[in-house]
């Protein structure tokens, strides 16, 4: 048998500074900001997670021991790090705006080193470094959340802005994040940390029992479809999981029953109230043949664009443009600029080839975990269950929607999968103690690196962000706000956010052939109905009829009563034909990428 090198889970010291605030920072504060600045809801949320991850990862970097740097990593490690590389290459060899390319860029770095960072700690059996601190951090999160539903949802005249959104739904909790799929994912993610701090810490069970239920009634908050399926990924956790003691095993089978009368609950005491609950129109959507909100749609529309362009996909973060424009009778009528499931948007953004690629090295990655699932240490054993659990929760949202697209559900998701693969046995690897030194160095300085960048890397977004935000909101303007033609030059400045300015620019240009150069960067962010129709009249004028005609058509496939006044022309009595508006002309069906803007 080959022999393994087996660290013990205790903690052999303690390290010199505690990581839980950093993680309250870095994990916690984002899904609890409620305060936005237009034109992003989430700006503040995500900016926070990337800067506070950065600075967790520099100060730990700072503050380990050499040796830790030294760790050899598991194949699990090695595979995720290509996996993520791949997805760096393929966001760098994309044709799209430079400008939205960064953000996704540095967000996928972040993530490779706070993963690898967490399994080298994991591996040095220090789990106050990273796992303690992000499942305590996870667990505060949803705990407080879960305060932000219930004033949601019963006391809606309390939500400020500030410390509590407005709910955009009678009856239903949204969160600070505003969505209430992902307030579902946050406290099923807060669960699964009750359960593993409760049963490493040998808490009473009774207190497990109270977090959980109060955990689990928040879910039903939320009447989440997507929550409802994760709350039966819990009773299974407690089904399968013979390393979890029995009564956390009966009381995570328990949660189902709970979930089904919380949902009963809410429903009869709304109702009471004049108020109807929210997931009795989920039911019956279901029920009715439409248990995906119109997802069906896009995903056939994307297999559409996947076979269009199956080799090399139509180049990250293209999306929204190549869908906008390509001709589909029946596409939904909301403007989506993501796919709606992970393994679609690799395809069609990457190319079956480097998506084939990528989820392979994914999933091999977790297939190699699995001596971490069956360790003899029951520590190691619970803990890398618990960070499959939580992964795989994240993984079934992500083939519904797009939370690893937000950094503060992509960060922590790294690290859990750092912690998981971590805890995989690896043979002791035969080097020179200068080779190991070397390492060392090399790794410490690559953690540094990304640490610092990433804190600066957020001041320079937000200092950028401001330049735009103060277009759409004056008052955020430091002394007098400019004039307007100022604020959007100097908003069109920013790399990272200039393609709002750009939008404000060309949808209020009188002549917007006069501005056609800035269409580009708004086009490839996500079109919408005032884009199109200035788009459309910006191609007219430039005398580029049937692409103009083509757009219209495109536009025509929303449906948008916004669009009515644009298509009126096409209801009014028959001129001469040579007088026919070009909106109302027979579509030409042009490729999509003909329709990118050119000077």
């Amino acid at each position: 048998m080959p022999r393994y090198d087996r660290p013990p889970m205790t903690q052999p010291d303690h390290p010199p500074v505690s990581f839980v605030p950093l993680a309250l920072l870095a994990v916690a504060l984002p899904f609890l900001i409620a305060g936005s600045a237009p034109p992003t809801s989430t700006y503040f949320n995500q900016a926070v997670a990337f800067g506070g991850c950065g600075v967790w990862l520099l100060i730990w970097a700072l503050t380990a021991r050499p040796s830790l740097a030294a760790q050899p990593s598991s194949a699990p490690t090695k595979l995720l790090l290509v996996a993520g590389a791949l997805l760096v290459a393929a966001t760098l060899t994309s044709s799209t705006p430079w400008g939205q390319r960064l953000a996704p860029l540095a967000c996928l770095v972040l993530a490779g080193a706070l993963m690898h960072a967490t399994a080298a700690a994991t591996r040095a059996a220090r789990l106050d470094d990273w796992a303690t601190p992000l499942m305590t951090a996870l667990l505060v999160a949803g705990l407080l959340s879960l305060v932000v539903g219930l004033v949601q949802v019963f006391w809606p005249e309390l939500a400020d802005g500030r410390l509590v959104s407005y709910p955009t739904i009678a009856g239903r909790a949204i969160g600070n994040m505003r969505q209430p799929n992902q307030l579902s994912t946050l406290l099923l993610w807060a669960a699964a940390a009750a359960v593993w701090l409760g049963v490493r810490e040998r808490q009473p069970l009774a207190v497990t029992a109270v977090v959980l239920s109060a955990l689990v009634f928040g879910v039903a908050l939320t009447a989440s479809r997507t929550g409802s399926v994760g709350v039966v990924l819990l009773a299974l956790w407690g089904l399968v999981d013979r390393r979890l003691p029995r009564p956390v095993r009966g009381l995570l089978l328990a949660m189902l029953p709970l979930y089904a009368l919380s949902w009963w609950g809410l429903e009869q005491w709304l109702s009471a109230h004049g108020v109807m609950y929210y997931g009795e129109d989920q039911l019956k959507k279901t029920l009715h043949g439409d248990p995906s909100s119109s997802r069906g749609k896009i995903w056939a529309n994307t297999w559409d664009m996947i076979c269009s362009h199956p080799w090399t996909g139509v180049g990250v973060g293209a999306y929204n443009f190549i869908w906008s424009m390509t001709p589909f009778p029946g596409r939904p009528v909301a403007f989506y600029d993501h796919s709606h499931n992970i393994v679609l948007q690799l395809a069609v953004e990457s190319g079956v080839p480097m998506a084939l690629v990528i989820l392979g090295c994914t999933l091999a990655a977790l297939w190699q975990a699995r001596p971490a699932l069956t360790v003899a240490d029951d520590d190691r054993a619970r803990g890398a269950r618990t960070a499959l659990f939580m992964l795989v929760m994240v993984g079934v949202h992500s083939l519904l929607e797009y939370p690893l697209w937000y950094v503060y559900f992509l960060l922590p998701a790294a690290m859990l999968a750092g912690w998981l693969t971590g805890l995989v046995p690896v043979r002791p690897a035969a080097t020179t103690a200068l080779a190991v030194s070397r390492l060392a160095g090399a790794w410490r300085s690559v953690w540094c690196a990304t640490g610092a960048l990433a804190l600066a890397g957020s001041l320079w977004s937000t200092v950028e962000y401001g330049s735009v935000a103060v277009i759409f909101e004056p008052d955020l303007s430091w002394g007098e706000p400019a004039p307007l033609a100022q604020r959007m030059a100097k908003g069109q400045r920013s790399v990272l956010w200039g393609h709002h300015a750009d939008y404000a620019s060309v949808t209020m240009a009188a002549k917007p052939e006069e501005v056609f150069a800035q269409f580009e960067r708004p086009l490839y962010h996500l079109a919408d109905t005032r884009l199109l129709i200035a788009y459309a009249r910006a191609l007219l004028a430039r005398g580029e009829i049937q692409k103009a005609t083509h757009v219209a058509a495109r536009l025509r496939e929303f449906h948008n009563p916004a669009s009515a006044d644009f298509f009126a022309a096409c209801e009014a009595p028959g001129a001469e034909p040579s007088a026919t508006p070009f909106q109302c002309l027979p579509d030409p069906g042009l490729p999509a990428e003909a329709l990118r803007p050119a000077p």
